[in-house]
């Protein structure tokens, strides 16, 4: 496990990415995923971890809503990739919340909310 690798000359990072979409709205969701998704793979990223935790409740309203379908990416990408992610989220009002952030390690592994997931089925 690296912090970065290289990728037709670019430098390639480990990101996670959390999303918090409106609920009740699910083929918009998942058409925006797809996006997602597209932009990673066609930029030379690589998708290590997809998860949908589903609605959960929030701890606070967000825009008169008190629930949200939380999706978590972990991906291998580089810049262009992160600013056309985030010109999408910018300009989608679907999305009530979202955070990138820049691991240091690939992670593959089920994370604590879908293993609960899975533990619950």
């Amino acid at each position: 496990m690296e912090y970065c690798s290289i990728a037709l000359g670019k430098i390639m990072k480990n990101y996670e990415l959390v999303l918090m979409f409106t609920v009740g709205e699910d083929s918009l969701t998942n058409q925006t995923i797809d996006k997602f998704k597209s932009v990673i793979t066609e930029n030379k990223g690589t998708i290590d971890r997809y998860e949908d935790w589903g609605s959960l409740k929030m701890a606070y309203d967000i825009n008169n809503e008190n629930k949200a379908r939380y999706i978590l990416m972990n991906f291998k990408g580089n810049k262009s990739i992160i600013d056309q992610l985030n010109e999408l989220i910018k300009f989608n009002d679907h999305i009530l919340r979202h955070l990138i952030i820049n691991t240091k390690n690939t992670i593959t592994e089920p994370s604590f909310m879908n293993k609960e997931q899975l533990k619950s089925a």
